[in-house]
């Protein structure tokens, strides 16, 4: 067994090796050496330690005190990894329990067959289950593969399952290592949520392309609840001309989980993948960031409660991320560059409010400017006249709810038949906002409706007089599970 002295006197030709030692101090917790910066800096020097001091089960730290530059040794954590077995049994679990409540469970109700039909079991398993596992697993091995490559200690990813609709948790990886420095910190940090992200954009696209075809939802809505889009998959959505009224095919659904699972792990608190990136950044400010992350959570719990259990979790579980072996290092612009890449990522695909609860009383509805339910609109105009036509669109939801107005002319537009059919203008309490299409997309709250004037003008002539002909009117919400239609009839004189 070698004595004290030789293991110390060991330990400073390493350091030696590497740096000009100025002297030695022992301490119970680490032994500290005072050295001189290299020529050409830290970085290498110190990296090339770490892997020395590694394979003889020591981590080396090195910090700026007072001017000085100190090297800490300390002896290297043991490891404590579970067997493989449990992340074997675990995934093994995480498939079966996606299988069923995840992707059966989804294609059930996308398709309104039986839960344990074969049908509900193959596709729900081709469409939900395997895209969203490759998400999730794709994520969580950037991380591993990263991690590897600068030699630090990790596991496999630890899959959890969980009850519908998603039927998984998610996946994590345990690293029993400190991170060396802050340019590993940030490769570490950001590799599974870009890994991720860029697999989750062809999901999502993928899944709208064939929500284009998707059955039509009956008027009375669905019990449950009903996703919000980020900014980035309502353009998603742009490319796909979906019906007005459609259910999100599954796939569509794996991969709105998949940019959600992203911009929840890049938010910038504590040990999360955001918090990573936030400390290797800001260095120890990210700690105030990392506060306001989670009063931010706080304060968003009040449009969806599920916040404070995650930011309560956060907070549990440590605000402050600690530093990285060599944290005196700064990031290159690349890397910096990286970083402002992963805070674009995190605003276009975070959701404050990810679920409405919706059910039997969700509803949309036509009414008049006092209030009262309407069926129908009516007017008589001359040939050659213009009209405007003033009604309401209300709703029942709890919670904020999209809107999409659009007419249906039903050939009216025509040149023949020559009518001019228009949205005037849109208000929303004291907003008026102006039209001029037949296309308009209203934003209500609880307590808000939208007054909009509907403009008609009549053709000049081609019309043999009395005749009455009618188009639509057409509001459905954006996720398409309710549709509401005002027919309006108009009297040529």
């Amino acid at each position: 067994m070698i004595s004290a002295e030789a293991e110390i006197e060991s330990l400073k030709a390493a350091v030696a090796q590497r740096f000009a030692v100025r002297g030695v101090l022992v301490t119970p917790i680490a032994l500290t050496f005072q050295v001189a910066t290299p020529p050409g800096g830290i970085d290498a020097p110190f990296d090339a330690l770490r892997l020395d001091l590694i394979s003889k089960d020591y981590i080396p730290t090195i910090t700026q005190e007072r001017g000085e530059v100190l090297v800490h040794v300390q002896r290297r954590p043991p490891g404590r990894f579970a067997k493989r077995q449990v992340n074997l049994l675990l995934l093994l679990l995480t498939i079966l329990t996606t299988v069923f409540f995840g992707g059966a469970w989804n294609w059930s109700g996308y398709a309104g067959v039986p839960f344990f039909s074969a049908e509900s079991i193959g596709y729900g398993t081709l469409f939900f289950t395997l895209p969203l596992l490759t998400i999730l697993g794709s994520h969580e091995m950037g991380h591993y593969l990263v991690a590897k490559r600068y030699k630090v200690r990790a596991s496999l990813p630890f899959f959890l399952p969980s009850l519908p609709p998603l039927g998984t948790f998610g996946a994590f990886i345990s690293m029993r290592d400190p991170i060396p420095n802050r340019r590993a910190l940030m490769d570490i940090g950001i590799s599974g949520p870009l890994v991720g992200f860029l697999i989750a954009i062809p999901v999502t696209l993928g899944g709208l392309a064939l929500s284009t075809a998707a059955p039509v939802v009956p008027p009375t809505g669905v019990d449950g609840q009903s996703i919000q889009p980020s900014v980035l998959f309502s353009f998603l959505a742009l490319f796909f001309p979906l019906p007005d009224s459609f259910t999100m095919h599954p796939l569509a659904f794996a991969g709105w989980v998949g940019l959600f699972v992203t911009a929840i792990n890049l938010l910038p608190a504590g040990q999360l993948d955001g918090g990573h990136v936030a400390r290797a950044l800001l260095g120890s400010r990210q700690f105030y960031l990392s506060w306001a992350a989670i009063l931010a959570l706080f304060g968003m719990s009040f449009v969806y409660p599920g916040w404070f259990i995650f930011g309560f979790l956060i907070l549990m579980l440590g605000v402050r991320h600690p530093p990285p072996l060599n944290d005196l290092t700064r990031l290159d612009m690349p890397r910096k560059l990286i970083g402002v890449a992963a805070v674009v990522i995190l605003l276009i695909t975070f959701v404050p409010q990810p679920f409405v609860s919706v059910g039997s009383e969700r509803n949309v509805f036509f009414e008049d400017l006092d209030g009262l339910p309407i069926s129908r609109l009516n007017t008589t105009m001359a040939l050659g006249a213009s009209v405007t036509l003033s009604f309401a669109v209300n709703h029942t939801s709890s919670g904020r709810e999209r809107i999409v107005l659009t007419i249906d002319p039903k050939n009216l537009d025509d040149p023949d038949p020559g009518f001019s059919l228009f949205f005037q203008d849109v208000t929303i309490g004291d907003t008026t906002t102006p039209v001029s299409d037949i296309t308009v997309t209203v934003f209500l709250n609880e307590t808000e409706r939208a007054i909009v004037n509907l403009t008609i003008g009549a053709p000049a002539s081609g019309w043999s007089v009395p005749v009455e002909v009618d188009f639509l009117v057409r509001a459905a919400t954006f996720d398409g599970s309710l549709t509401r239609e005002l027919p309006v009839f108009v009297r040529l004189t």
